[in-house]
């Protein structure tokens, strides 16, 4: 099954943890989604998007345009960050930084205070993959998502351990192309190339 993933673009608030705050695009973010979207080769047969309006509004404007059908799915929504939602990625990183560390260096074992742990995370959204699988199984979807979703699937796919996720560059408007063998439930990267989103200082 062809599964091909587009982040949301920028949106309003700046550089703060969004996680799950519903909050809209800026006309940039439309414009790099917009810009992800002429990478892929647009044979779908379905969308599928997160609900929050950053993919919902898009992938629903999308959908009228190309004439599909739309299916939200609430369990492709980003990780939730509990009480870093909504603040300065900056100022927590200031205050908060031992925590910042050692949720980069381990995030199965550290999350956010009240946040999402990570293996909730991972359990939901490989089981949406798998779910939509079975029900549209021979279909080809466009998941309009977010840059935790992406990553975490880029990694699961290349075999990678969740702390390889930090490394990974998905970029507002990233479009990335994926296969997946509901058989062995394993995914495979048909687009970009590594050198794409992996990042090496």
């Amino acid at each position: 099954m062809q599964i091909d993933l587009l982040r949301h673009g920028a949106c309003e608030g700046g550089n703060i943890f969004r996680g799950q705050v519903d909050v809209p695009l800026t006309s940039e973010g439309r414009e790099q989604m917009l810009r992800g979207l002429a990478e892929l080769d647009d044979s779908w047969d379905r969308i599928v998007t997160s609900p929050l309006q950053r993919c919902q509004r898009f992938a629903a404007q999308l959908a009228r345009e190309k004439k599909l059908p739309i299916t939200e799915v609430p369990d492709i929504r980003e990780i939730g960050f509990g009480d870093w939602e909504g603040q300065s990625v900056d100022k927590i990183w200031t205050e908060q930084r031992a925590l910042c560390e050692a949720w980069g260096r381990d995030p199965e074992k550290h999350a956010p205070p009240g946040g999402e742990p990570f293996p909730v995370f991972r359990s939901r959204v490989l089981q949406a993959v798998d779910n939509l699988a079975q029900q549209y199984s021979g279909e080809s979807l466009l998941l309009v998502t977010h840059g935790g979703v992406i990553k975490l699937l880029l990694a699961y796919a290349n075999n990678w351990l969740p702390v390889k996720m930090i490394s990974l560059q998905v970029n507002y408007g990233f479009a990335a192309s994926l296969r997946y063998d509901s058989d062995n439930k394993t995914f495979t990267v048909s687009y970009p190339e590594q050198s794409a989103y992996v990042y090496c200082p």
